[in-house]
Order: structure tokens, then C-alpha cells, then sequence
């Protein structure tokens, strides 16, 4: 937070209100400025009673607000007026009167008019146009500090003081001095001081710092977490929270650490797009259900697939250590298969036209839902291949064959994953 400068009462400089078209960026006489030498500008705007209107307590709250979301190095902010008015604690109308009073002092000017205007960000119902500010220094300021600056407006720079401006600043620099200075050491010896251990269990080598360093963080999945892997995460975050309606209730932070796994097993933005649509509540709950904390749901399906490739894993490994069966076996089971002839409940489905109905429309329908939500065509083609095409599209119909035909074979349409 941004420590308030309190400076002596200098002669009140005269009110000379900013008319509306010259609070804008192109046409202001203000010249801009960082967030720390902007608020003491105000301060003492304020405290010198540049504006009948301005308020030692609410004006300079509002200010303060402005001032930690700016961007340190070009005093740029965004308007947020709700955001404001709750962290300061005062109604909207409160905070668009004083904002009114900084932009009439010369404090504050337009670089983006927002409007009502819809921008239809992807995942979002409505998003107006936001007004973005540019924090910047009058010149009754400058003037009354001696101050010399090159350029003019809002891209003037200050680059140094006149006479009278130069004495200012020093006193100002000594009283500033003075509140700080401190005691010199002491040259007696202090009774309190550490003995230094001689007994050669205290080591300051580096394998001592190395036990005393705290450890590295993990990932849910076990995995350490570098500033690297975590900013990918952030970034990954970012991409796909406006893309996903149900993930809206968790912040970035928490998205981004709960797909540092992703990150770390080398999962591109599409991979994990993909991924998200799949694990997606909708599907098992229904339309109606949104998870209070859906990073807690990531989570637990993050965990889920390491479970699931665990069980696969072994079962892969179980099979390969396993005793391949011998040629008895073998002779046994095809002599067992000869002389058993299957019966009515098992016996083959010659055509497509012996499947029930409402067999068939279940089928068709999930390959439909494979291939529109996932671009999955294996259903489909397995068909193609084992009972040829014109079987397969009076199985699954001739559009949805010919268009699984189509994506297998055009590589543009080839998921990225």
C-alpha cells in the first residue's frame, strides 16, 4: 500500500478548474506520472486546497484505491467503480463525485472512455467497455515546487528544479531526515551478544544451508513446482477459465495450481481444452449443477486419471510378468470350442437389421455425441473397416459416416491433441 506524504501547508495556490476538454490524454496540460510521486501530488493538492470539494479523508481514500492498481512504471488503471466503492466503503455515487474532483484538479485523465457496449468475451453473457485512467501531475504542481520539466502535456517529463525549487526539495529532503534518523552504534560491547560456537556442531557451509532451506512446494500430483511450471500454469489459466462457464467460481490462482500437473507432464493449451470439455459436469450431473469450488473438482479428477494410469500400469506390468499359457492349454481350448455349439442367447448378429430399435438409436446417437463434442471417429470407422462401408452407414447413416470419413482423412481437421 502507498504511504501518504503529508507536506507543510505551502500558500494555497488558486482554483483553476480543469474543464472537460482538458481531462482527456490528447488535450490535458498535465503531464503523467507513477503511482508513488502521483499520490503525493494529490496529497498535497488536497491538503492545499486546490479544490473547494476535495476531502482530506474520502477524495484521498478514493486515490489511494486508484493508486495500488496502477501500473507502477505509466500510471494506468482501470475505472472499476463497484470494486471501488466497496473497498472503500462508500456508495458508487460517492466515488464517481470524487473521481470527478481529481479529474477537475488536473489528477486524473481519460485514455478509454468505457461505454454499455457489449465486447462478447468468449464464456461471458455481458462485458462493457471499461474506462481506463492515466494518473498525471497539473502544472499549478510543478510550478509551485520549481519544478523544470521538457515537453509539454502529457508526455512532459520532469528533468529538474529551479533555484528556488532545488532549496525546496532539500529542506524537504532534511525534514523528511530528520524523521528517520537514528541513534549511532554503540561502541561498548554488548553483554547480549551470541557466543560463537566452538564446539564444531554450527557450521555455516553450504550443505547447513541446505538443511535449514525450506522445502520446494508440490503439486497435488507429487510433482515440484517451478516458478516456470507455475507461470505456464497461470498463463494456461487465463486461456481457458473464459472458455469453460463452470469454472467461473474459482479464482486464477487456484486454476493455475491445480493444472501445474498438466504443465509439468508437457500438455498443450489444446490437450487440456480438450481435456476440460471432457471431464465437464454437464456430462455426468446435468446442465442444472455447478461445482460450488471448481478447482476442488479439478482436483479430484486430476487424481482420478493418476489412479486410473496407476491400475493400467500394473495391469500392463501383471500381464507381461505373467506365465504365457502352454500348448496343452491351447489344444484344450480349441478342442472345447469344436464341440460346443453356441447357443440361441449368444448366437451372432447377422445383419443390421436384427438390432432392436431402440438398440440402434442409443448407437447412433453416441457416436454422434464421439464425434460433435470430441472429433472421436473410432466407432465409426472400426465399423468401416470391419464390416465395410455400406454396412456401416446403414448402421451409423450415410452423414455420419461420410463426415468421420472426411475428418480422418483431411489433416486440418485433426484435433491438435
Amino acid at each position: 500500500m502507498h504511504r501518504l506524504h503529508h507536506p507543510s501547508r505551502t500558500a494555497q495556490p488558486p482554483f483553476h478548474q480543469v474543464p472537460e476538454a482538458e481531462q482527456d490524454v490528447i488535450t490535458t496540460l498535465s503531464r503523467r506520472a507513477q503511482p508513488r510521486a502521483w499520490l503525493k501530488a494529490v496529497t498535497w493538492l488536497v491538503e492545499a486546497g486546490a479544490h473547494p470539494k476535495a476531502l482530506a479523508t474520502t477524495t484521498l481514500s478514493v486515490a489511494v484505491d486508484l493508486a495500488e492498481r496502477m501500473d507502477f512504471e505509466r500510471g494506468i488503471v482501470l475505472y472499476d467503480l463497484e470494486g471501488t466503492a466497496r473497498r472503500v466503503g462508500v456508495s458508487r455515487a460517492t466515488v464517481k463525485r470524487h473521481v470527478k474532483i481529481l479529474r477537475e484538479l488536473g489528477a486524473l485523465v481519460w485514455l478509454q472512455h468505457g461505454s454499455r457496449r457489449n465486447l462478447r468475451l468468449p464464456g461471458r453473457r455481458y462485458t462493457a467497455t471499461a474506462t481506463v485512467y492515466g494518473a498525471t501531475i497539473p502544472p499549478v504542481y510543478d510550478h509551485a515546487h520549481g519544478h523544470r520539466l521538457s515537453g509539454h502535456g502529457y508526455t512532459a517529463r520532469h528533468i529538474g528544479f529551479t533555484p528556488a525549487g532545488r532549496e525546496q526539495a532539500i529542506a524537504a529532503a532534511k525534514t523528511a531526515s530528520a524523521r528517520t534518523r537514528r541513534e549511532p552504534p554503540s561502541r561498548t560491547p554488548q553483554p547480549h551478544a551470541p557466543q560463537a560456537d566452538l564446539s564444531g556442531t554450527s557450521t555455516t557451509t553450504r550443505t547447513a544451508r541446505a538443511k535449514n532451506a525450506k522445502p520446494k512446494r508440490k503439486s497435488l500430483l507429487g510433482r515440484t513446482v517451478t516458478a516456470a511450471v507455475y507461470r505456464a500454469a497461470d498463463r494456461l489459466a487465463r486461456a481457458l477459465r473464459p472458455l469453460h462457464p463452470w469454472l467461473q467460481r474459482s479464482r486464477i490462482a487456484q486454476l493455475s495450481w491445480v493444472l501445474a500437473d498438466k504443465v509439468a507432464e508437457g500438455a498443450s493449451l489444446q490437450q487440456v481444452n480438450a481435456w476440460l470439455h471432457e471431464i465437464n459436469p454437464v456430462h455426468h450431473y446435468g446442465p442444472a449443477w455447478r461445482p460450488a469450488q471448481a478447482h476442488a473438482y479439478v482436483a479430484a479428477q486430476l487424481l482420478r486419471d493418476a489412479a486410473q494410469a496407476r491400475e493400467t500400469a500394473q495391469r500392463i506390468a501383471d500381464e507381461a510378468s505373467a506365465t504365457p499359457p502352454t500348448a496343452e492349454f491351447h489344444q484344450a481350448l480349441q478342442t472345447m470350442r469344436q464341440h460346443t455349439a453356441p447357443t440361441e442367447e449368444f448366437a451372432e448378429i447377422a445383419t443390421v437389421d436384427d438390432l432392436d430399435a431402440s438398440l440402434l438409436q442409443q448407437m447412433r446417437a453416441d457416436a454422434w455425441w464421439r464425434f460433435k463434442h470430441y472429433g472421436d471417429t473410432d466407432l465409426v470407422l472400426t465399423a468401416v473397416e470391419g464390416l465395410g462401408t455400406t454396412a456401416a452407414a446403414r448402421l451409423y447413416t450415410h452423414q455420419l459416416v461420410d463426415a468421420c470419413i472426411r475428418f480422418d482423412t483431411n489433416p486440418r481437421l485433426q484435433p491438435a491433441y
